[in-house]
């Protein structure tokens, strides 16, 4: 071989070399894709990750905020941001948490469904509704985004009860049921009935759930659309530094809440609210 012809071997080997370690990085980047994990994977290792150490499967919470509904005048971010700190206080009480934002009927309904599906015998079940609350009939509707509300009927057709919601989680073993409703605003279907009530009927309790309302029975608050969320924003106060249970916790809410109308109603000097 020639001294010149040595030098034109090389770079043609050179240059033999560099196009297949081009080829095999190109197969390379056109594989990469598939070797990632799905969506969903990461979707899932994320929400995993974001869970508490003490997660307890039989404690479990539906979260319903609905803040946007298109008959209302205005929003309601105070029901958003009421249940981003409730979510957060029930995490870090190791709730398994599901938050519903501007559910429609059919939206709540599976919703629920979820939750009953969760609950176990001998777990503790919490619901918040924050939105518009109407009742009928003596009975209280949750108003989802989507309701065409126009006579007092349509309530008890688009509507999700409380009372029945509760009867049912109650079916499916729980030991505690747990509900907290923070509905009682000036609705904005009022002015289409001849004849309505203010605020929300009497929600029945047992043994074995607790209730806890934002305002008492028919009476309405005044401040929606308005920030903070005081009601909310109380019962998540007491929840997170507390070392009792949840529901002990709720349950103590619930007779100061009791307590607090009682001597309201009484002309008593008033107790402290959920604030407190």
């Amino acid at each position: 071989m020639s001294r010149t012809a040595f030098p034109r071997t090389l770079m043609a080997t050179a240059i033999l070399f560099g196009l297949v370690s081009t080829g095999f990085a190109s197969i390379a980047l056109v594989k990469a894709p598939h070797n990632l994990p799905s969506h969903r994977a990461v979707m899932a290792r994320s929400h995993a990750a974001n869970r508490s150490s003490t997660v307890r499967p039989d404690h479990v919470a539906l979260l319903i905020a609905n803040s946007n509904y298109p008959d209302a005048e205005i929003p309601l971010p105070e029901v958003a941001a009421g249940a981003d700190l409730l979510a957060n206080a029930l995490h870090s009480r190791g709730f398994v948490v599901d938050v519903v934002r501007d559910a429609t009927r059919a939206g709540i309904m599976e919703a629920v469904d979820r939750l009953k599906a969760e609950a176990r015998p001998g777990s503790v079940v919490l619901v918040y509704f924050g939105g518009f609350g109407v009742q009928s009939r003596g009975q209280n509707y949750m108003i989802p985004v989507d309701a065409k509300i126009w006579e007092e009927r349509d309530v008890r057709r688009d509507g999700v009860s409380v009372e029945e919601t509760l009867s049912e989680l109650s079916g499916s073993g729980a030991r505690k049921q747990i509900a907290i409703v923070d509905a009682s605003r000036r609705n904005p279907y009022e002015r289409r009935f001849r004849e309505y009530s203010h605020g929300l009927a009497p929600i029945g309790e047992d043994g074995n759930s607790i209730v806890i309302t934002s305002t008492s029975p028919e009476q309405v608050t005044e401040d929606a659309g308005t920030l903070p969320n005081r009601f909310v924003n109380g019962l998540a106060a007491k929840i997170s530094p507390s070392s009792l249970p949840v529901e002990e916790i709720l349950a103590r809410a619930a007779a100061s809440s009791g307590d607090r109308r009682e001597q309201e109603h009484s002309g008593a000097p008033a107790a402290s609210n959920a604030n407190s």
